[in-house]
């Protein structure tokens, strides 16, 4: 097993956070972070769960893998899209944070704010219709980390919006989502599966960077994530043949707020824009990098 100090750097370097930025996150001091990096501190498995479980990472062997917490994305949506669609200089006057607190640890106040956060979630950012107390509270603890980072701020900052999706995405890997999937074969492309998706009656959500895109509904260099309620369904109905991950489509499982706000474009249904790029965040290969620069484009936009 790795020891501390090299989990804690590689967490810094994963999320690309300071040791100041990864100690408001996990709640404890920057001196704590700098001396187990230094290997000075030895912390016990309990401040160790605290700071990977605050960074969305779980140690698997001698690798430090995502949590594929999927909590962790639907935080960030609500964030990203109060940012692009709705009112977030007033969702964050809702949640008491204004520019006299721009950048400032929050601390101790940050564990209350995080409490009456979860009960004004739905009217304050946006939560996903139909999530449960249980959705709402991980939503919450994810929100309330990323205030006491600094990444809350008012006007938003692209470079903080940009630091938070990528925090979103590392914790919700879609790889290691503990949710039903299946890799099929779409032999005449993506786009003839989600339309055959559709005639069968089934519910979908095309999702990944692709969903962002503005020709999302003609581009055809591209294998995307698609949603659905049931992978092995979807399946069976198309009567479609499986194939090793990665050289397929993935049909995977919607955990409740993917398929939400779902957007129709040419006979197709995608995500929302903010639920794909933040799906490029966590997928694999070139999918994350380029989502930076897809939602810096997206940022640019909204104050154009």
């Amino acid at each position: 097993m790795m020891d501390a100090a090299t989990i804690i750097r590689r967490v810094r370097a994963l999320a690309g956070i300071t040791r100041k930025e990864l100690a408001q996150l996990a709640e404890v001091s920057p001196s704590t972070i700098s001396r187990i990096e230094r290997a000075e501190l030895d912390p016990t498995w309990g401040m160790l769960s605290r700071i990977l479980e605050a960074t969305g990472y779980r140690i698997s062997g001698n690798s430090l893998v995502s949590a594929g917490d999927p909590s962790a994305i639907a935080a960030a949506r609500s964030v990203l899209q109060s940012v692009l669609v709705g009112p977030y200089a007033d969702a964050l006057s809702s949640l008491g944070i204004g520019s006299a607190s721009l950048g400032e640890p929050i601390g101790r106040e940050a564990r209350s704010l995080g409490l009456a956060f979860d009960e004004e979630m739905a009217s304050a950012v946006e939560a996903a219709p139909g999530s449960t107390a249980e959705d709402a509270t991980e939503i919450g603890r994810w929100i309330t980390r990323w205030v006491r980072a600094g990444w809350l701020s008012d006007p938003a900052s692209a470079d903080h919006m940009v630091t938070l999706a990528v925090s979103a995405g590392n914790a919700g890997k879609i790889t290691r989502r503990d949710v039903a999937r299946r890799t099929v074969v779409a032999i005449d492309g993506w786009r003839p599966l989600a339309k055959g998706l559709g005639k069968a009656g089934i519910t979908y959500a095309v999702s990944g960077l692709l969903a962002a895109r503005d020709d999302r509904a003609t581009a055809t260099l591209t294998s995307p994530v698609i949603y659905v309620e049931d992978p092995a369904q979807a399946v069976e109905a198309l009567d479609l043949r499986e194939t090793n991950p990665g050289e397929g489509v993935l049909l995977i499982a919607s955990t409740g707020s993917e398929l939400e706000g779902a957007e129709t474009d040419n006979g197709i249904q995608f995500v929302s824009r903010v639920q794909g790029v933040l799906d490029a965040f966590a997928g694999s290969g070139r999918e994350p990098d380029k989502a930076e620069d897809m939602l810096r484009h997206l940022l640019a936009a909204m104050r154009s």
